[in-house]
């Protein structure tokens, strides 16, 4: 908008010149005209300079971003789809190059990376914060953007501003979107023998998986999915061709059997060896009520039955975690079967 002042203050002057009043001409004015001439002394017009400093500070009020920058908290979106193909790039890299002035310029700012679990950097100088920036990656299941933005209030006061492909959050200052509608076929599921297609477009798309070598075609419905059965139980599928999302292209299953540390109680060893365990350190049993934060992977059993406590400290194992346990309760088993016996009251 700085362009805008020379042409808008010559405009005002040229309009103020042109209404001036006509000059009328009076007894005995060749007798001033005559004076003046000898002794000019331009006059300060004061209702001219009031005239001109308003159109520059009209102007000035218009610049965007102002003139003096204020603080900064960013906030990028670092989900999956923000992976997504975008022009020569990404989607995250489409929001980098835009918010980077905006950090640029910041004299303190908090850059919040918006993940499953939101991250903060700062607050510090916008500059100081660049190579964070441009560090970030999209590979979270989701991003909690209302935690994310929630944070970066806490750590400082200023405008937010958001960077991401979905909606704009409701009540932040700024909002920078990113992404156009693409096409996109994705590995969605996998289990033992099975994995399913998810399909973002809208229309059926032909897909094909190589599984173990093997490629398998199937047509997958718009915004819809498709099945793969009979699979090995352990496998590992790629999708062939090229979509708007690599991230989801791939993925794996096996099983492996977790070593578990519990006590030697009969119910927990005939539990373990139908869940098919191995002694080992993997994963600690424990019949108690947590204290503090465990050391390790651990499933505390209580003692016994009554209301459930929350516990707020875990520290889970790699293929325990989305598995909510706390609560839980099991029906009481039942009462052993008894046979006829030889002895009295036919019970052995």
């Amino acid at each position: 908008m700085l362009w805008l002042l020379l042409p808008v203050l010559l405009w005002v002057y040229l309009l103020y010149r042109a209404r001036r009043p006509k000059a009328r001409p009076w007894a005995g004015v060749w007798l001033w005209k005559r004076g003046r001439a000898r002794r000019f002394r331009p006059r300060l017009d004061l209702r001219l300079l009031f005239l001109l400093l308003g159109a520059a500070l009209m102007v000035l009020a218009l610049e965007d971003p102002p003139l003096a920058p204020s603080p900064l908290v960013l906030v990028v979106d670092a989900s999956a789809s923000m992976a997504a193909r975008e022009g020569k790039g990404t989607r995250l890299d489409l929001a980098k190059e835009r918010v980077l002035p905006l950090l640029e310029r910041a004299p303190e700012a908090v850059l919040v990376r918006a993940g499953e679990r939101p991250e903060a950097f700062g607050p510090a100088p916008g500059i100081a914060l660049k190579e964070k920036l441009l560090a970030l990656e999209a590979k979270d299941r989701k991003g909690d953007l209302e935690a994310a933005i929630a944070l970066g209030r806490r750590l400082l006061k200023a405008p937010v501003v958001v960077a991401t492909d979905g909606p704009p959050p409701p009540g932040v200052e700024g909002y920078v979107g990113v992404g156009s509608p693409r096409e996109n076929l994705g590995i969605v599921a996998v289990a033992a023998g099975f994995l399913a297609l998810g399909n973002g477009a809208g229309r059926p798309l032909p897909a094909q998986v190589e599984v173990g070598g093997k490629t398998f075609r199937v047509e997958v419905p718009p915004r819809g999915y498709a099945r793969l059965q009979g699979l090995p139980k352990a496998f590992s599928a790629r999708l062939l061709g090229e979509d708007a999302l690599p991230l989801d292209d791939e993925a794996a299953f096996g099983l492996r059997r977790l070593g578990v540390d519990y006590p030697r109680l009969p119910a927990l060893e005939r539990l373990f060896r139908l869940l098919d365990a191995l002694p080992g350190s993997e994963v600690r049993v424990r019949l108690a009520t947590p204290q503090g934060t465990p050391e390790g992977p651990t499933l505390y059993l209580a003692p016994e039955g009554g209301s459930p406590l929350p516990v707020l400290l875990t520290a889970p194992h790699p293929l325990l975690e989305g598995v909510a346990l706390l609560g839980e309760r099991l029906p009481p088993p039942p009462p052993p079967k008894t046979t006829p016996g030889p002895g009295p009251g036919g019970v052995c």
